[in-house]
C-alpha cells in the first residue's frame, strides 16, 4: 500500500486554499498613478488631460489610460465632456457646500455606528493615528486616514459606498491647503478633542464636534479649489 505523503511527518501539509496574488492590470496601475497626480497636485484642478500624453508618460498604450479616466470619473476626480475633452475636476462654492454637508451627514452617522459597534477598536485606531509624528507622514494623509477610520469602523457598507463618491475629491483639496492655513495647524487638535468625547462614550457630543470640524473646512477648501470666498453663494 502506498503511504500518503501528506500523512508523513517529514512532509508538511500544503495549504491548497492559499491563492497567488494576481499582478495589477495596466488599467489599475494607470488609475493609481493618475489619481495620485491629481490628489497631490501634480495635475492642476481644471487641467485638460491628454490620453496620448498620459500614455507616453506611463509607458503604456492609450487603452488602459482611457479605461482609467473613466474609472476616475466615478471617483469624481475627472470630468469628461464629449467633443470637448477630459479635465481634472473643479469645484465652486455650491459644490463645496454640498460636499461638506454630505460629509457631515455620513461621517456623523458612521461615528455613532462605530462607537456602538466597537468603541474600543475605534479608539485604538484613532489613537494610533494621532500618535503618528507629522515628520513621518504628511498631515493630509493622516487627516484622510482619521476620517477613513471612522467610516470603515462603522461596519456599514452603504455608508462607505456613499462616502466613496467624495473621498478622493476631498483628499485632493486637503493636499492643496497651504501649510500656514489654520485648518492645517488646528486639524490634529480638533481630532484629539473628538477622540476624547469618543473615549467618554458621549456619542452626541462627538458627533457635534465632528460636524463642526467638517463645517470649518468649507472656506479653506474653497480657497484650495481656486474659488474666491467673496463670490456669491
Amino acid at each position: 500500500m502506498i503511504k500518503n505523503e501528506s500523512q508523513n511527518a517529514n512532509y508538511p501539509l500544503v495549504n491548497t486554499a492559499r491563492k497567488l496574488e494576481r499582478p495589477k492590470s495596466l488599467t489599475d496601475m494607470a488609475i493609481e498613478s493618475i489619481r495620485a497626480s491629481i490628489v497631490k497636485g501634480r495635475l492642476a484642478l481644471g487641467e485638460q488631460l491628454s490620453e496620448a500624453a498620459l500614455a507616453l508618460e506611463l509607458g503604456i498604450s492609450k487603452t488602459p489610460v482611457r479605461e482609467a479616466l473613466l474609472r476616475l470619473r466615478g471617483d469624481g476626480l475627472v470630468d469628461i465632456y464629449p467633443q470637448s475633452g477630459t479635465y481634472v475636476f473643479m469645484v465652486n462654492r455650491e459644490d463645496v457646500a454640498q460636499i461638506c454637508r454630505f460629509r457631515e451627514i455620513l461621517e456623523s452617522a458612521a461615528l455613532a455606528e462605530a462607537m456602538t459597534h466597537d468603541r474600543a477598536g475605534l479608539l485604538a485606531e484613532l489613537d494610533a493615528n494621532l500618535k503618528t509624528p507629522r515628520t513621518k507622514r504628511p498631515l493630509p494623509e493622516l487627516d484622510a486616514e482619521f476620517h477613513g477610520i471612522i467610516m470603515r469602523r462603522s461596519n456599514n457598507t452603504y455608508l462607505r459606498d456613499a462616502y466613496h463618491l467624495i473621498e478622493h475629491k476631498i483628499h485632493a483639496l486637503r493636499w492643496r491647503l497651504p501649510a500656514h492655513n489654520t485648518q492645517i495647524s488646528g486639524c490634529q487638535y480638533n481630532h484629539s478633542v473628538i477622540v476624547e468625547r469618543i473615549r467618554e462614550g458621549k456619542i452626541g457630543q462627538a458627533q457635534t464636534l465632528l460636524k463642526r470640524h467638517i463645517r470649518e473646512t468649507q472656506e479653506a477648501y474653497l480657497q484650495a479649489g481656486g474659488e474666491r470666498t467673496s463670490s456669491a453663494a
